[in-house]
């Protein structure tokens, strides 16, 4: 038998006396809305969600939580991933919480490219601070017409597709109605084909601190961190001596060119990755620009 879970926001009720309800009808998990928009922007936060949150675990539900994506760029994208998780942090909610984005505001872009890159920045955010379980919330016809499903870094789809007999996609839940009648309250409910959203998520609890990698500054003031991976250019791009556009050029690497690095650092407006050559001695090359010590470009992909 398939499980089922809710999903909640400033419309339903916070009390315990509902969420008793929920699980009196057998449903397993929630997923409480917390964020929309940023800190920059719309700075929203659903004012019942820590007492939603509390008493959803409090009857033994599997709490997941989510976002309401109003971003217009990548960077956009990635500070809305700090404000939420700034509030996920609040509530409690450790790194194995499920986190979602919802994917749905009529004014985002309408370039399906543009509008997967700022889902994928922001579930790479979501990552980066402590938070890699992610999914992403639409309707059917956003997951065939707005974005690229192939493209998207989360694989976990949550789809909306009301008055249907199925989702019309693969997708690890879907949200089949808006009207499940909880004490008198109208309420999303989906089913969970993956387990995803009412298994076990470890989301109570206390937080562990985030480690912060080591670093160290080279003698042109540059400050490094520890990395080991892949990148293949996607055109051109000098390798240098040091990790400035004034630093000598060893060559001009072309596109396609496999560079593996152990470093990276945000210096001048870009990103740059330190290549081991040997004997002591370091490559250096811009991967991509940066701003306020974020990526918003990259010239090429990573493994």
């Amino acid at each position: 038998m398939t499980n089922k879970f809710i999903d909640v926001a400033c419309y339903q009720p916070a009390s315990l006396g509902y969420f008793r309800a929920v699980k009196k009808l057998g449903i397993k998990g929630v997923v409480v809305k917390l964020t929309e928009g940023s800190a920059q922007g719309t700075n929203y936060v659903n004012p019942r969600a820590s007492l939603q949150v509390e008493h959803a675990k409090e009857v033994g539900l599997t709490v997941s939580v989510y976002h309401f994506l109003r971003s217009i760029s990548v960077s956009d994208a990635q500070q809305e991933a700090q404000f939420f998780v700034t509030q996920v942090k609040k509530n409690g909610l450790t790194g194995q919480v499920l986190c979602v984005v919802d994917v749905e505001a009529d004014d985002l872009t309408h370039n399906r490219t543009a509008l997967t890159k700022q889902v994928n920045a922001f579930i790479a955010e979501l990552s980066v601070l402590g938070y890699p379980k992610s999914a992403v919330y639409s309707s059917t016809s956003w997951f065939i017409g707005r974005l690229i499903q192939s493209q998207l870094q989360a694989k976990t789809w949550w789809v909306a597709s009301y008055g249907t007999k199925s989702a019309g996609i693969p997708c690890a839940a879907w949200q089949y109605s808006s009207k499940q009648m909880i004490q008198g309250t109208p309420t999303d409910i989906s089913v969970d084909y993956s387990g995803a959203f009412t298994g076990k998520n470890n989301s109570s609890g206390i937080i562990k601190p985030i480690k912060v990698p080591i670093s160290w500054v080279d003698s042109l003031g540059v400050r490094w961190y520890p990395e080991k991976g892949t990148f293949t250019s996607a055109q051109a791009i000098f390798l240098r001596w040091g990790a400035t556009t004034s630093s000598t050029q060893i060559s001009l690497l072309p596109a396609g060119s496999v560079v593996k690095y152990d470093a990276f650092a945000h210096s001048g407006g870009y990103i740059w990755l330190r290549q081991l050559r040997g004997k002591g001695q370091y490559g250096y090359l811009a991967s991509g620009e940066s701003k306020n010590g974020r990526r918003i470009s990259s010239w090429g992909k990573f493994k």
